[in-house]
């Protein structure tokens, strides 16, 4: 047993020796560790750790593929954090020494420094809702909600009356398309779909199909909003999308971060005052995005708004958010909830 433990000792003595050993022959990022967290306001400190004698004739160094500063060797680099974008952001270190150039990188982890307001909600109206429709995508415009509901099978594109729930008109899918996520922009309606990889236009008024586009690199359709110059689209992961309005080819994207890490499941969006409120899956919480920066600024807790009463086999999760942006009035309903509530919002 003594002379097991002693070769073990002895291995991992080595182990560390040759590690060690690697890290004096090769120059490295001293800091910051790679996968470091940092909240947003603090500096990140860059320094690399050349092998003993060795030394560079500069250093260029770049922040997700932008330079932002050039040194000497070693010399201390301090990147500020006030403005950057949240989320994972990568460090590249371009050596240059006697002609010859090494790239080295590492990455941090940015997040937002405050935690995200908590609010909690009052039922100012309740109105009927269809227990059939499999809530994906909910609307309002000029008085009418417009709605998306999915299942393969059963999916539609629907009109409905407010006060009554009643189906004023509806578009049936087809049986291998499961419909998500709703947007209208001016006489266009989009539809995404959920794993068929295109999203649906069309008429608003009629309802009639007139095109579709394909995704890029979101992997799924999940929500969709607009603030009028782009549409803002999620995949169930912690990245929202900005897809040119005219086009639809995707333009960039966000990660949704709060403080204490990426906020994923991103489901149902609709854009209010500046900023994206988003269902996150299998929850009763809605969370508040500001789509500049991925931060999540605030979270509504909606647990309890539909009584056990009003439950029925089929009632599913929390899912739909629609605004009447002239009245100021905001919806939410469920995946084939028999109510949709006007809600009001205060903070905790």
């Amino acid at each position: 047993m003594r002379n097991l433990l002693y070769c073990f000792l002895c291995a991992l003595l080595t182990l560390v020796g040759c590690t060690n050993s690697s890290k004096n022959q090769n120059t490295y990022f001293l800091s910051p560790e790679a996968g470091t967290s940092v909240s947003v306001g603090d500096e990140i400190k860059l320094q690399l750790r050349f092998p003993e004698g060795k030394s560079a004739d500069s250093v260029v160094y770049f922040v997700d593929d932008v330079r932002f500063s050039a040194v000497k060797d070693s010399q201390l680099v301090v990147f500020p954090t006030a403005s950057a974008k949240i989320g994972s952001r990568l460090f590249t270190a371009k050596v240059f020494s006697n002609g010859e150039a090494q790239e080295l990188s590492t990455n941090v982890i940015l997040k937002p420094a405050q935690a995200p307001e908590q609010f909690s909600y009052k039922v100012l109206a309740t109105f009927a809702h269809d227990t059939s429709s499999y809530t994906q995508g909910l609307e309002f415009h000029d008085g009418i909600f417009y709605e998306s509901d999915g299942e393969y099978g059963s999916s539609s594109l629907r009109k409905v009356e407010l006060k009554t729930g009643k189906v004023l008109k509806k578009q049936d899918l087809a049986n291998e398309v499961f419909a998500e996520g709703l947007s209208i922009l001016g006489d266009k309606l989009v539809q995404l779909t959920w794993q068929e990889n295109v999203g649906l236009i069309y008429n608003k008024n009629s309802l009639v199909l007139q095109g579709q586009f394909p995704y890029q690199n979101s992997r799924e359709g999940w929500g969709l909003c607009n603030d009028g110059e782009r549409f803002y689209k999620s995949d169930g992961t912690n990245q929202i999308y900005f897809l040119n309005k005219d086009t639809y080819q995707e333009e960039g994207f966000i990660e949704v971060y709060n403080n204490q890490g990426p906020v994923d499941q991103l489901n149902e969006l609709e854009f209010i005052d500046g900023k994206i409120y988003a269902n996150v899956y299998q929850s009763d919480k809605i969370v508040i995005i500001d789509p500049k920066t991925g931060a999540v600024t605030g979270e509504i807790d909606l647990s309890g708004i539909l009584q056990p009463k009003d439950r029925y086999p089929n009632t599913d999760v929390l899912n739909g958010i629609a605004y009447d942006s002239a009245g100021k009035k905001l919806y939410v309903t469920g995946k084939n909830w028999a109510k949709l509530f006007q809600i009001a919002l205060f903070k905790n």
